[in-house]
C-alpha cells in the first residue's frame, strides 16, 4: 500500500514540474481515492463473492476486519488479541459484545451493552442475548427498536433454531444470501454453515 502513496507523490511532483493544469491534479486525486476505496472498502461493503470477501478480511491490515474473520472462523484467542488493536471506541465495544455473545458470556455482554449508545448493533445483540436467556419481554423490547430487515430476519431464524426448526431457519438465510453484499453476506454464509454443522 505504501507504493500507492509513493506513486501519488511522484506523479504530483512531476505534474508540478511540467506545469500541468490544476484540474489534472484533481483527476489524479480522484483516481487515487477511487483506488483507496476499492482497496479498503469495496469488498466489505459491496462484494458479491463470499470467498473473496473472506480472503480479503483474512489478509486485511485493518484490525476490525481481521477481528471479524477470526470471530467467524473460530480463532477466538486471536480475535481477543485483535480486539485490543481496534482504536475506535464504538467499533471496539461492538466487537467486544460480538465476542462475548459468541462465548455465551451474556452477563458481561449485557453490562457492556448498557454502556453503549443506542444503535442497531446494540439492539440486535441485546435481542439475541435476551432470546437465549428466555427473557421474552427484553427480547420484544430490543426487537421493536430494530429497523434493519436483515437483522430482523436473523432473529427470526434464531427463533426457529431454538425451537428445533433448523430447516426453516436455513430457508430464511438462503433467501437473504441472494441479495446481501459485503460483510453481511459473509456473516449470513457463515451463519448458514453453522446451522448445517450443528445438525
Amino acid at each position: 500500500m505504501i507504493w500507492a502513496f509513493i506513486i501519488l507523490f511522484l506523479a504530483a511532483f512531476t505534474m508540478g514540474l511540467i506545469g500541468a493544469p490544476s484540474w489534472g491534479l484533481f483527476i489524479l486525486m480522484f483516481l487515487f481515492l477511487a483506488y483507496l476505496f476499492r482497496f479498503y472498502y469495496y469488498h466489505v461493503l459491496f462484494g458479491k463473492n463470499a470467498e473473496k470477501i473472506k480472503h480479503y478480511v483474512s489478509k486485511s491490515k485493518i484490525p476490525h476486519y481481521r477481528f471479524i474473520y477470526q470471530l467467524l472462523y473460530g480463532n477466538e484467542a486471536e480475535a481477543e488479541k485483535t480486539l485490543n488493536r481496534i482504536k475506535q471506541k464504538t467499533a471496539k465495544n461492538q466487537a467486544n459484545v460480538m465476542l462475548l455473545t459468541k462465548q455465551e458470556k451474556y452477563k458481561e455482554a449485557k453490562e457492556l451493552l448498557s454502556k453503549m449508545k443506542d444503535n442497531k448493533v446494540k439492539f440486535y445483540y441485546g435481542a439475541v442475548i435476551s432470546l437465549h436467556e428466555g427473557n421474552q419481554h427484553a427480547y420484544n423490547s430490543y426487537k421493536e427498536q430494530i429497523k434493519d430487515n436483515v437483522y430482523l430476519s436473523w432473529l427470526k431464524a434464531e427463533e426457529y433454531i431454538l425451537e428445533g426448526n433448523t430447516n426453516e431457519a436455513i430457508e430464511i438465510v438462503d433467501k437473504q444470501i441472494k441479495h446481501l453484499r459485503g460483510l453481511k453476506l459473509l456473516s449470513a454464509v457463515h451463519y448458514r454453515d453453522s446451522m448445517t454443522q450443528d445438525d
